[in-house]
C-alpha cells in the first residue's frame, strides 16, 4: 500500500516516511455469516445525520454477510484495553479513526492491534487519493476527509474572521466546544490553536477563552445540541455543516461556516483490520465496498464528510455546500507521535484544571 501525508505544504504538515511494517492478518477464514465492525457512535446515530444504517442495509443485500456495527462508548480505548488485557476482540475491522488515535493506539499497545491488508482482494483501492493516507506502517486505509471549523448563527452573531475574534466580548458565553480529552473536534481545534499560536502561546489562547466565558462540553453531540436548541450561537463543528442544514430543510443563515484567515484543520478518518480478525473474505468485501464510488458518495452527504475516492461523485448537494479553507492545517502521524501527549497534558493542567 502506498506511504503518504495528507496535504504537501504549511509548517505543520510532517511527511509519514517511517520504514515500519505491521505483521499481517492471519487469513484463516471463520465467517459465521456475521460481519462485525466498529466505528463511533455518530456514524451510525448522530444528532444530524449518519450513513450507518444505509451501508448496513446495502452491504447485507449484495454480499453473503450480515454487517453488525459495534459502538462502544469508549472508542477505539475499549480495544486498546481489551488488547492489553488479552481478552478477545469481536469486530473484524474498526472504521472512523484519525491519525491522533493511530498514534495513541501504537502508544499504548505493543503495535499489534491491527494488521495489514491483501491489496489484491480490492477494486477500487487503486482510486483512493494518495494525499489522505496517514499511517507509516500502511496497516490503515482512508475512508473519508474533511475539515473542522467554526459554524455560527448568522442571524445572532458576526462572523468570526480570526481565532482571536472569539476573545471578543460579543462572543462571550456565546461558544461551545468539546473537550480535547476525549472528543475529536475539540482535539483538532486545540491542535489548530497549537499551529495559530504556537507551543509558546497557544494555552494563553485557551485562557482567554475560558475568560470569555467558553463552553467545553463531553462530546461534539452535545455542542452540536447546544447549537441546535439555540444555547450556543458559535460552536466547533465542521466546515461541511451547511450540507446537513440544506437537506434538513434548516434555515441556512443560522448554519454559517467561519474559516478564520481561511484556515480549518483537516480531518482525515480511516479503517484498519484488527490483528485478530478472523473473517476475512467479509473484510476485505466490506472495505472495498466502502471505497466504492457509490457509497462514498452517500458517506458525503449522510456523514457530511469528503469522498477519498477520485471516482466519487459526490451528491449535488454536497457539491454545493461544501467548504474547503484555503488554507488546511494539519499535523502528521510523526508530529503527533512527539508532541501530541506533552500538548494534552499541558492543555490538561492547564485549562480542564482551571476550571
Amino acid at each position: 500500500m502506498k506511504r503518504r501525508t495528507f496535504l504537501g505544504s504549511g509548517a505543520a504538515v510532517t511527511a509519514c516516511l517511517a520504514g515500519c511494517s505491521a505483521n499481517p492478518v492471519d487469513s484463516d477464514e471463520s465467517d459465521d455469516g456475521t460481519l462485525a465492525v466498529a466505528t463511533y457512535g455518530s456514524f451510525v446515530d448522530a444528532p444530524s445525520d449518519s450513513p450507518g444504517a444505509w451501508i448496513k442495509e446495502e452491504f447485507d443485500a449484495r454480499h453473503d454477510a450480515t454487517l453488525e456495527w459495534h459502538t462502544p462508548d469508549q472508542g477505539i480505548n475499549y480495544y486498546i484495553e481489551r488488547h492489553n488485557s488479552d481478552v478477545e476482540i469481536e469486530p473484524d475491522l474498526y472504521l472512523g479513526f484519525g491519525p491522533h488515535e493511530l498514534v495513541r493506539v501504537d502508544r499504548n499497545t505493543d503495535g499489534e492491534l491491527f494488521g495489514q491488508w491483501d491489496e489484491s482482494r480490492f477494486e477500487h483501492l487503486a482510486d483512493v487519493d494518495e494525499q489522505f493516507y496517514f499511517d507509516p506502517q500502511d496497516r490503515t486505509i482512508p475512508v473519508d476527509s474533511s475539515y473542522c471549523a467554526l459554524v455560527y448563527d448568522g442571524r445572532t452573531v458576526p462572523e468570526p474572521e480570526t481565532l482571536e475574534d472569539l476573545l471578543d466580548p460579543a462572543y462571550e458565553g456565546r461558544i461551545a466546544l468539546a473537550n480535547p480529552q476525549g472528543a475529536t473536534t475539540g482535539l483538532l481545534f486545540l491542535l489548530w490553536t497549537i499551529d495559530e499560536f504556537g507551543e509558546e502561546g497557544y494555552l494563553e489562547y485557551w485562557q482567554g477563552l475560558l475568560e470569555n466565558d467558553v463552553r467545553i462540553l463531553d462530546s461534539w453531540a452535545d455542542v452540536y445540541t447546544q447549537f441546535e436548541e439555540g444555547e450556543a450561537p458559535v460552536i466547533v463543528s465542521y466546515s461541511n455543516d451547511r450540507v446537513y442544514a440544506k437537506r434538513a430543510g434548516s434555515d441556512l443563515e443560522k448554519h454559517r461556516v467561519a474559516m478564520p484567515n481561511g484556515e480549518a484543520y483537516a480531518s482525515i478518518e480511516g479503517m484498519a483490520r484488527f490483528a485478530e480478525g478472523t473473517n476475512d473474505g467479509p473484510a476485505h468485501q466490506f472495505a472495498d465496498f466502502v471505497l466504492s464510488p457509490e457509497v462514498q458518495a452517500v458517506i458525503a452527504e449522510r456523514n457530511v464528510t469528503g469522498p477519498v475516492n477520485t471516482e466519487a461523485t459526490p451528491p449535488e448537494v454536497y457539491r454545493e455546500f461544501a467548504r474547503e479553507p484555503d488554507e488546511p492545517v494539519f499535523f502528521g502521524y510523526d508530529a503527533l507521535a512527539e508532541g501530541l501527549p506533552g500538548w494534552i497534558e499541558d492543555w490538561s493542567d492547564a485549562v480542564a484544571g482551571g476550571r
